[in-house]
């Protein structure tokens, strides 16, 4: 078997939508499916070979034209495990832990340093690389489109629609796989070049470029394990059982491993989806396939392989079916943590982001200001979040503190913020030193006068620091800290009750 792998860059935004719905929200895929590559070949060589030569390039799985996945610094990534698993207050990965969930021990589940039970929560986004560097997220941009009337030559009506797309200039590597090496040739001579792909390939989107690797990239090594092999799905898998049917439930002989081997389901992680390929050339939809998605792992029993990976299952040569087993980021300690020390990273693999055209139209402008809207609100929500419940910032702003200052107060703030549209005016009317609310009666007196004004110096850092979030951030963390200060009450009540 030889493998080639290949590097795709966007020359332009790229459009690759989840599902064929033409209505509702247009997401997009964070990777390029395999089966794009299999029809840029097969639009160049299909009818210059003969029906046989043609099936066992296209159809047998004897070439697999892998998924193309995001590449950092000559590096595959993977989708994220199933098995990682955070808690849901220490989430932030590359600081807190990451457990492993088939190593967990029901009885006895991980904990923190004061003895509380983790609230676990699967992480379910992002790409992990072979060095321990993981990606939250590829980042993509929207535009809205109209419809053009070609009689008038303006936007059609009731024709609006969005597009999500990969950002131009992102670089992703896939490969090829040849059981016959004979085949290689034919490929090569083709596979290379600028290509479209995707939705409006025809309009601006789609463009790219292949080029084949010189060296083959950096992959995940594979650990010994002595009872167990655990399966992880590096692309969609697809099966059918004894009766040819669909299952999510293959067999372990169907993974690749011994047939006396079997998957231990209650330590397995998978997430399933269901879809229809499009067939450009019949221009129509394939048949349905249900598939389980990438990233998912499968704990098998009394397996034995001295492979490190594999194809399986069905649609091999479009990409699906290739599993990694035992790979180095599902291996963990007696605690249950992950080994593998991980590490955020950002900006380096973004892309560079296109706003797309914008139509001048009246509900063009109102969609897109609700998109912005949407966009902020999200943004002040994480900031909100972070201050409040993030160790490192709970010591630089002295939260806990300010956490101690009533509901009531936090909610007199909230109503100042509600009101005043301008942050200058707001921040008159609470820090000011004539008519600050904070800083005379019984709220000066009672809360925030205390300790040289502590509490009234740190709550004034923050509002100066999230400026750029408008009133809505204080109307937002001013309702955060009302619901921390009720439960701080409460708990204090609750001890008293217990232990005075």
């Amino acid at each position: 078997m030889k493998e080639i792998f290949y590097k795709v860059t966007l020359l332009s935004d790229v459009v690759l939508n989840s599902s064929l719905a033409t209505e509702g929200n247009m997401s997009s895929l964070d990777y390029i499916p395999g089966s794009n590559f299999l029809g840029i070949t097969a639009s160049k060589l299909y009818s210059l070979f003969s029906p046989d030569e043609s099936y066992n390039i296209f159809h047998s799985g004897k070439v697999r034209f892998g998924d193309a996945t995001i590449v950092n610094e000559n590096l595959v990534s993977y989708a994220m495990p199933a098995m990682y698993y955070m808690d849901k207050l220490k989430k932030e990965i590359g600081k807190d832990d990451v457990f492993l969930d088939y190593l967990i021990d029901r009885d006895n589940p991980p904990r923190d340093e004061k003895g509380n039970k983790y609230q676990l929560k699967q992480v379910r986004t992002g790409y992990v690389f072979s060095d321990g560097k993981v990606l939250k997220e590829i980042n993509k941009s929207f535009a809205i489109k109209s419809a053009q009337d070609r009689t008038k030559g303006t936007s059609q009506k009731s024709a609006m629609f969005g597009f999500e797309s990969l950002n131009r200039g992102l670089e992703f590597i896939f490969s090829i796989q040849f059981d016959d090496e004979t085949h290689i040739d034919k490929v090569n001579e083709v596979i290379e070049g600028d290509y479209r792909l995707g939705k409006s390939k025809n309009a601006e989107f789609g463009q790219i470029n292949i080029e084949k690797l010189p060296n083959q990239p950096s992959t995940i090594k594979s650990f010994n394990a002595d009872d167990y092999v655990l399966v992880y799905a590096q692309s969609n898998l697809c099966f059918v059982d004894e009766f040819g049917m669909p299952t999510y439930q293959p067999e372990a002989e169907q993974l690749g491993l011994n047939k006396d081997a079997k998957v231990d389901w209650s330590k397995s992680q998978i997430r399933t989806f269901t879809y229809s390929p499009w067939n450009s050339t019949r221009n129509t939809t394939n048949t349905q396939r249900f598939c389980i998605a990438k990233g998912s792992v499968f704990y098998v029993k009394n397996a034995k392989t001295n492979e490190t990976e594999k194809y399986v299952g069905l649609h091999k040569a479009e990409g699906l079916g290739k599993v990694i087993y035992n790979p180095e980021f599902l291996l963990g300690d007696e605690k249950a943590k992950c080994k593998l020390k991980f590490e955020v990273i950002g900006n380096e693999i973004e892309g560079e982001k296109t706003d797309g055209i914008i139509p001048t139209t009246v509900l063009a402008k109102y969609l897109k200001n609700k998109l912005d809207s949407k966009n902020s609100e999200i943004e002040i929500s994480k900031a909100v979040q972070k201050l409040v419940y993030s160790d490192t910032d709970n010591a630089k702003y002295e939260i806990k503190g300010l956490k101690k200052i009533t509901s009531s107060q936090w909610g007199v703030i909230r109503a100042y913020a509600t009101k005043v549209k301008d942050f200058d005016e707001l921040i008159k009317q609470l820090f000011d030193k004539e008519i600050g609310y904070l800083t005379h009666g019984v709220a000066d007196e009672k809360h925030w006068g205390e300790n040289r004004g502590a509490n009234l110096k740190a709550f004034e850092k923050i509002c100066n620091e999230n400026r750029h979030h408008g009133t809505q951030f204080v109307a937002k963390f001013a309702a955060e800290m009302a619901k921390e200060s009720r439960n701080l009450i409460k708990n204090d009540y609750e001890y008293t009750q217990i232990y005075c």
